[in-house]
């Protein structure tokens, strides 16, 4: 068990590193002047747009992974963000990455399905099953979880809502690729 804990903390700092750093599609250069390590390092392999920034010349550089990249390059220019720190929709975003509106959350999982190469689905599981992140979108308020998942990590994937109430903004488990 030791041995799958150490996987799952090395599997979660990789992924952190590769997709949560910077999800705003800024361009961004092979240096770095506060130490950090250059964003090309935290790319996914074949691919310009998935990973923490990207390391596109332009909006039309894509990497040999096309597909997968234009579903990153999308999921980087969502337009309804909370950037790390910041307050929107009456919503804190006490992460240290930037959290999506659900919808670019679930255009991006469907992309990467409709995809359905080896480089999307190990997009896919990472940011979805290994990162675990979440969402936010604008419903009746949750007043449970009616059913979790637990591999690799616990996540619900069914919540139970208040009807009576009106709608506000919460965060969501993304779903489970």
């Amino acid at each position: 068990i030791a041995l799958v804990t150490i996987v799952t903390l090395v599997l979660r700092f990789w992924a952190s590193a590769m997709f949560l750093d910077n999800t705003r599609g800024r361009y961004e250069t092979d240096t770095n002047d506060d130490g950090r390590l250059p964003n090309w390092f935290a790319i996914f392999p074949g691919t310009k747009w998935c990973g923490a920034g990207n390391i596109s010349a332009n909006n039309e550089d894509l990497g040999i992974a096309a597909d997968t990249d234009k579903c990153c390059r999308t999921h980087d220019f969502c337009n309804d963000t909370i950037e790390a720190g910041g307050t929107r929709h009456n919503l804190t975003n006490d992460a240290f990455y930037t959290r999506l509106v659900c919808d670019c959350d679930y255009d991006f999982y469907d992309c990467l399905k409709n995809v359905s190469s080896k480089v999307s689905n190990n997009v896919g599981l990472i940011y979805f099953n290994i990162l675990g992140t979440q969402c936010f979108r604008e419903d009746y308020p949750i007043v449970a979880c009616i059913k979790y998942e637990y591999t690799p990590r616990k996540k619900c994937v069914e919540y139970a809502y208040d009807t009576t109430q009106d709608k506000r903004y919460q965060w969501f488990d993304v779903p489970r690729y």
